[in-house]
């Protein structure tokens, strides 16, 4: 929870505000949905948004942030066991992390659900586990106040319950009256493994909660179009990004690297994501590298290691459902009887460091070539970053692909800035055991002290050449403009508040959507504590986008104007975060950084 207020509301708020009574709201037979963010407003992470009925308060996720201060949803005013159920839209830690927080603080009413389809479930109880697994290491040792416990995760996870897609009566799944007249819909959002949507309607008033959008990947059946609701809350992760790159062309651009470095035997690394982007890649060899000739098959050895294994294994569970997976997929596991599709027909799980060091031995040893797939996708935690230092200190040539995102702050980030900086030699200071009591002796791996952060403790930087990182851009699991504009069309709202997204992304995909949804009245950038009331006329308390505000003329040339912009805010961005990883630069050499960079050059 954060401890200073947003700009829009007091300055003296407390642990007491209620943000429905500080907007001299509640609902009625006038407005009998209300909507309040919690958390996941104008940023990615930590979705958390209520909705008050007349009988019944519910939460549409509860998420966390990483890399912030900001963790956990803002939870002020809510009253213990005060919550009725909570609709969960997948099982990404920004939409479920902060559930065991609501157990910790008893604001689940007995026996208040936890409502989601099956796969999420199964995966969001894994999640939650690592979670608390790097909770606890965060909180061990610092000012920071451990937020919840295994017996909270626990707690949480026994009240899940799942339905498929589809919906009923609210009072049928909660602890509500019956009175209440309230009903649910869920639909896949095609994101994730079990990912929905989720529709809450009351007395001829519909809100739509996007989640997550995707439709890219191919193995997970299409979106299901939701129905039409008078507010749609939207995802606006990438709602400045028009259009991806080719999937098509990117799966297949990343298996003909894979190719070329197991030709070259030059070992690979693939930070990725444990949940979504493992499976894909997994698919993506798995579906391949029977192409290779019968030499290079011999000399590959397929690695997946940490929570990517128990994530698959999940999968696998559900593979022949085509409620859940792509008829196209199921068909074929039906037909051939492979029940695991994700796997290769060869593959290495690794279960200690032992035989983390048996690979990279036999690597360095026989000339076998590691295909490493690896959390955590932005080389922040688990073990791909301890690879990448053994693959620093062992090789001298590999590849490293980045898959995902890479969030400011994290290793990840502060390679790839490097990298698009044309640096010859890319480095960073990463906290990270050897697979054994040392490094590989080599000047490129050092022990060293993190100073400038206040840190005492031994660090590990790295050092190794930008030739072998890789961008691998046109994966992404989320839905861009066109896609967002494609489901906004589809509910057909007379108001869209936009959620989870970046501000420049809501600032660009606000006025794109105003103009191309017909029947829009307000398109508008949701704020945290700040309620939406839905009824006959949709109360917001914020900016409103109207069509009527845009002027099409010259549009484009400001679109030109505010990209050229964001290309250099982003690379002041990158640039900064990659000074601020460097232990050796102090405060006055990192503004030095940032002058140089607003220098606009003719």
């Amino acid at each position: 929870m954060s401890d200073v207020p947003p700009p829009w509301l007091p300055e003296d708020i407390d642990e007491t505000f209620d943000p429905l009574e500080h907007a001299d709201i509640e609902p009625s037979p006038e407005t009998p949905l209300i909507v309040t963010p919690r958390g996941g407003d104008r940023e990615v992470g930590r979705s958390c948004y209520q909705v008050d009925t007349q009988h019944g308060r519910y939460l549409v996720d509860c998420g966390l942030s990483q890399g912030t201060s900001d963790k956990f949803p803002d939870l002020r005013g809510l009253q213990p066991q005060s919550i009725d159920a909570v609709f969960l839209t997948h099982a990404h830690v920004d939409h479920c992390g902060g559930l065991p927080v609501l157990e910790n603080r008893n604001l689940l009413a007995d026996n208040a659900p936890v409502v989601t389809t099956p796969p999420t479930a199964s995966i969001a109880s894994l999640m939650l586990e690592d979670s608390l697994k790097i909770h606890r290491r965060e909180t061990d040792g610092s000012s920071a106040v451990q937020q919840f416990t295994s017996r909270d995760v626990a707690e949480v996870c026994d009240r899940f319950h799942t339905v498929g897609y589809g919906g009923g009566r609210i009072e049928g799944v909660a602890p509500v009256s019956d009175v209440e007249p309230a009903i649910f819909q869920l639909g896949n959002t095609a994101h994730l493994l079990g990912s929905a949507w989720v529709v809450i309607q009351t007395s001829g008033y519909r809100v739509c909660f996007s989640g997550d959008l995707g439709g890219r990947a191919t193995h997970l059946p299409d979106m299901s179009p939701p129905p039409e609701s008078g507010l749609l809350m939207l995802e606006s992760t990438y709602g400045d990004t028009h259009s991806h790159p080719s999937l098509s062309g990117a799966r297949t651009g990343l298996w003909e690297d894979i190719e070329r470095a197991i030709q070259t035997r030059e070992p690979v690394l693939i930070p990725t994501f444990a949940i979504g982007r493992a499976q894909t890649i997994l698919l993506i060899i798995a579906e391949r590298l029977h192409t290779l000739s019968a030499d290079l098959r011999d000399r590959v050895e397929i690695v997946l290691d940490g929570m990517a294994v128990e994530g698959t294994d999940i999968y696998h569970e559900y593979v022949e459902d085509t409620n859940y997976f792509a008829e196209s997929l199921v068909n074929r596991v039906v037909e051939s009887g492979e029940t695991e599709p994700f796997f290769a027909e060869s593959f290495t799980i690794p279960e200690t460091d032992q035989d983390r060091q048996k690979i990279l031995t036999r690597a360095a040893r026989d000339g076998t070539v590691p295909v490493i797939i690896s959390p955590s996708g932005m080389l922040t935690g688990g073990n791909s970053p301890r690879y990448l230092a053994e693959f620093t200190a062992r090789f001298g040539n590999a590849s490293v692909f980045l898959t995902g995102y890479q969030a400011a702050n994290t290793t990840g980030r502060t390679l790839q800035s490097q990298y698009q900086a044309d640096q010859e030699t890319v480095s960073a200071t990463i906290d990270a055991t050897p697979f054994s009591t040392d490094w590989p002796e080599s000047s490129d791996v050092q022990w060293v002290h993190a100073e400038n952060t206040g840190d005492s403790e031994l660090k590990t930087r790295i050092s190794f050449s930008a030739d072998w990182i890789s961008l691998v851009e046109g994966l992404s699991g989320h839905a861009a403009q066109s896609g967002l504009l494609s489901f906004a069309r589809t509910v057909a709202p007379d108001t869209i508040g936009l959620i989870h997204g970046p501000d420049y992304a809501q600032e660009r995909l606000g006025p794109h959507l105003a103009e191309n949804v017909a029947g829009v009245d307000q398109v508008t950038r949701s704020r945290r504590m700040t309620p939406i009331a839905v009824g006959s006329e949709t109360d917001v308390d914020t900016a409103v986008i109207s069509p009527e505000e845009i002027d099409s003329t010259g549009y484009t040339e400001l679109e030109d104007q505010i990209d050229h912009l964001y290309e250099l805010l982003s690379k002041l961005n990158e640039e900064v975060a990659s000074a601020r990883n460097e232990p050796g630069l102090s405060e006055a050499e990192i503004r030095e950084v940032i002058q140089d960079e607003m220098e606009i050059k003719e």
